[in-house]
């Protein structure tokens, strides 16, 4: 697959493989300098609310997965777009959102309190993919599953 990127502060665990472009995009002159690794594969979001969200290159090997990407065809509001119209956002959208406000939220963790508690590039990547990856189990319906199915199965279980 070719040599790994490294992260930005040189942490190969972080590594992400490089991307293999036929052409090179003329966007690139404009973009941020990484030292000798082909950053053209980070990508930038454009999201209702969040603005510009941008997915580093860790973050994007999750996104591109068959697990991720089905997402896409679940509704964050269930059933809700039947009484509101607009309200047709999906978990795929969510994740996103929730990946930049975890991303926002740890680097102010960070600055006000980074070296207290020791907080690392490591630590702020984590924090990144929980919030990426946490509704990734999710079914379509699923809280109406949980709240109506499972204590209809267990009664005394206390989902």
């Amino acid at each position: 697959m070719g040599e790994f990127c490294p992260s930005p502060q040189g942490d190969s665990a972080l590594a992400a493989p490089p991307l293999t472009l036929s052409s090179p995009s003329p966007a690139t002159a404009v973009r941020p300098s990484y030292g000798s690794c082909d950053r053209r594969y980070v990508k930038l979001v454009f999201d209702n609310l969040h603005g510009s969200i941008s997915v580093d290159p860790l973050a994007l090997q999750f996104v591109d997965t068959e697990e991720f990407q089905r997402l896409r065809d679940l509704k964050q509001l269930g059933l809700t777009y039947l009484v509101y119209p607009g309200a047709v956002h999906t978990r795929f959208e969510h994740s996103l959102g929730v990946y930049s406000l975890a991303g926002k939220a740890i680097n102010n963790l960070k600055t006000y309190q980074g070296e207290e508690l020791g907080i690392d590039h490591v630590d702020m990547q984590t924090v990144k993919l929980a919030g990426l990856l946490h509704d990734i189990g999710h079914g379509p319906f699923s809280h109406l599953f949980e709240h109506e199915f499972l204590p209809r199965v267990d009664p005394g279980s206390s989902w």
